[in-house]
């Protein structure tokens, strides 16, 4: 049985990545914010559903002290936007940003990917694969014309975690990815987003299945094809 942890497990891209480890026989630790909250996850019955909030470091050390065996694959998923933290897209440009904002979404979701696999170290071994769950607004041909300059680098910061996570830990056999995940149909994403949980989770997944240690540092779309810088 293979052990997975998946931060961020509680809902969406997560929630639907959860389920579909679970099905196959994985071991599943799942973290996110709120446990007693998260009744969809419980509801899965994963191995173990634990408090991670990934914007704190002693949070995540936490939580990476009770992952005590080896860890075949690790989805750094947790995140948020603008919105989930009161904001609306006309405020958070370039030339209007509040700077305390733009750093806390850079913390939690683009730091937050090196804090939960430096955590987890020692549970990674030849083998391993680590998937940065990030998005094409993080992209520099992508994002230069998106009007939401704290998530925009909050997943460019992600983007330059992978691939030095990639340089550090590919002489260790383990292998990291960006994945953008498509535009998704989630709470985050909206209704009229391109594509379903189910699809993304599904072609993240499958794509994982045969990716191999050359490939380290890469940036894919949900299908496996490669996404530009």
């Amino acid at each position: 049985m293979s052990t997975t942890v998946i931060t961020g497990a509680n809902r969406g891209i997560g929630l639907e990545l959860a389920r579909r480890c679970i099905g196959r026989g994985d071991k599943v630790f799942a973290g996110c914010r709120k446990p007693d909250e998260a009744h969809e996850l419980e509801a899965l019955q994963p191995h173990s559903i634990l408090p991670l909030d990934v914007g704190d470091e002693a949070s995540v050390l936490s939580f990476s002290k009770v992952v005590d065996e080896h860890v075949g694959l690790l989805i750094n998923n947790a995140g948020t936007s603008i919105t989930n933290l009161g904001f609306d897209r006309d405020e958070v440009g370039v030339m209007k940003a509040p700077v305390a904002l733009t750093l806390d979404l850079i913390r939690i979701n683009g730091l937050s990917a090196a804090m939960v696999t430096r955590s987890l170290s020692d549970q990674l071994e030849s083998g391993s694969k680590v998937a940065n769950i990030t998005s094409q607004i993080g992209s520099m041909v992508v994002g230069s014309n998106f009007n939401d300059l704290p998530y925009a680098a909050s997943k460019a910061v992600m983007n330059m975690v992978t691939v030095q996570l990639a340089s550090q830990l590919k002489a260790r056999g383990i292998a990291v990815v960006a994945f953008h995940p498509g535009w998704v149909r989630t709470d985050m994403g909206g209704s009229s987003a391109d594509i379903s949980v189910e699809e993304s989770a599904q072609g993240i997944l499958s794509t994982l299945d045969t990716f191999q240690l050359e490939q380290s540092g890469a940036f894919l779309k949900w299908d496996g094809s490669i996404h530009p810088w």
